[in-house]
């Protein structure tokens, strides 16, 4: 009788050539891991992200008092708050290790031009989003508010 392996069945084949028998670079260290943690803050920011604007309202006399009954009413809310405003700061930091784990190694030279332009790319997008993620609460702002106004018109224009 044939013994056949766990490992060869059709589903569990691929999770084994993904996940055990991967090939690696032999420079391997920590390093390669911030792209991951950029991906898993990514999901932190989307996942409290949505559970704060299921209470959040978006108008300008409502806006504080909306964050306010976040941080007062709302069960949890004020961790949700504090872990999506953290979140976004360490989200930053790990790009920007990413980023310069790329210029270390050199990745943005030839084959990979176009992945490094890609990345740039979603690097200003990310800038334009986490600006756009400031100026939500309208009541928070302090200063003029058609200083924030002419800032955020000026990167779509």
């Amino acid at each position: 009788m044939k013994r056949l392996s766990i490992v060869k069945q059709p589903a569990l084949s691929v999770i084994n050539d993904h996940l055990i028998d991967y090939p690696t670079p032999s420079n391997l260290n920590y390093m390669w891991s911030f792209g991951s943690l950029a991906g898993l803050s990514l999901m932190l920011q989307i996942a409290t992200g949505i559970f704060l604007a299921m209470h959040y309202t978006p108008h300008v006399d409502l806006a504080f008092l909306s964050v306010e009954h976040i941080m007062r009413d709302v069960e949890g809310g004020w961790l949700l708050r504090y872990m999506h405003a953290n979140g976004a700061s360490m989200f930053f930091i790990v790009v920007y290790l990413h980023i310069f784990r790329n210029l270390y190694y050199g990745s943005y030279s030839s084959p990979r031009e176009l992945v490094w332009c890609v990345g740039v790319v979603i690097l200003l997008l990310m800038i334009l989003t986490a600006f756009i993620g400031y100026v939500l609460p309208w009541g928070f702002m302090f200063g003029p508010k058609w200083l924030y106004r002419f800032i955020l018109y000026s990167l779509f224009l």
